[in-house]
């Protein structure tokens, strides 16, 4: 029985614990086995091009002399061309990348199980042709699901628990807001891509002052205790896993924003 060795390469968080979870895929065919190695890494951190990313991961495969590598992302992906993509795979260095956003957000473990098992099958076979190969999701249907996939992954649910005070004050504004016709006269002169406009913008916003408190919070910065500042600058800038969520927060505002008229 032949071994193959199979690296799969997760941005840190969410699709690292997805990874985690595919260390059991088996192949589809009992002559050979993958020993399978999980690393959390940030390989699409800094660029949107794919194929840096394709790059990075062939690098990694090299260093850790894996036969296949997989690398799992949940930043979307594009090509020259603007078209948003599932899967980019080159054939001939046995690297391939996997967009999980592109995957719907629903049933994201299952799909992404079956999509890396499918991929490490067919870059497994010895007749497997040379050369790159994208899955180009749908022009009207697939950049929903992207956007849907984009929004879930950033658990917009967590965000109500730490913005309580702040959904109160909303709350309290809108009730005195109902009762002033200068609000409603405003809001009558404006279109309604404006208003969509205006709606994203005090979400983003909401979210980029969370992470802010959040960040000020967890050093002591709220609590009046004192904090290495060497220690301080060290964890603001050096976790990838922070820059990765932010990027992929700042892309899903961007992205939707894009979409509006």
């Amino acid at each position: 029985m032949k071994n193959i060795r199979v690296g799969l390469v997760a941005d840190p968080a969410a699709p690292t614990a997805i990874a985690r979870r595919m260390r059991d895929v088996s192949p589809p065919h009992g002559d050979v086995s993958w020993d399978i190695t999980v690393m959390s890494e940030p390989f699409t951190t800094g660029s949107e091009d794919v194929e840096t990313a394709v790059g990075r991961l062939q690098d990694r495969a090299r260093e850790r002399e894996w036969d296949l590598v997989v690398g799992l992302t949940e930043l979307p992906l594009h090509d020259d061309e603007g078209r948003h993509l599932l899967v980019q795979t080159d054939r001939a260095q046995r690297t391939a990348v996997l967009s999980l956003p592109a995957l719907g957000g629903i049933r994201t473990h299952a799909r992404s199980r079956r999509a890396v098992r499918s991929l490490l099958s067919a870059m497994s076979e010895p007749k497997t042709e040379d050369g790159e190969q994208r899955v180009v999701l749908p022009q009207f249907g697939g950049r929903w699901r992207l956007l849907l996939g984009m929004v879930l992954a950033n658990r917009p649910w967590l965000l109500v628990p730490g913005l309580k005070s702040a959904l109160v004050a909303a709350l309290a504004t809108g009730a005195v807001a109902t009762v002033n016709s200068t609000v409603w006269l405003l809001a009558d002169s404006l279109s309604w891509w404006r208003l969509v406009e205006q709606a994203e913008a005090s979400t983003c916003s909401a979210t980029t002052i969370d992470s802010d408190i959040g960040s000020a919070r967890s050093h002591g910065v709220l609590d009046g205790r004192p904090s290495n500042v060497r220690e301080l600058a060290a964890e603001l800038v050096e976790p990838a896993r922070s820059e990765a969520s932010l990027l992929a927060a700042g892309r899903t505002c961007r992205t939707t924003h894009s979409w509006v008229p």
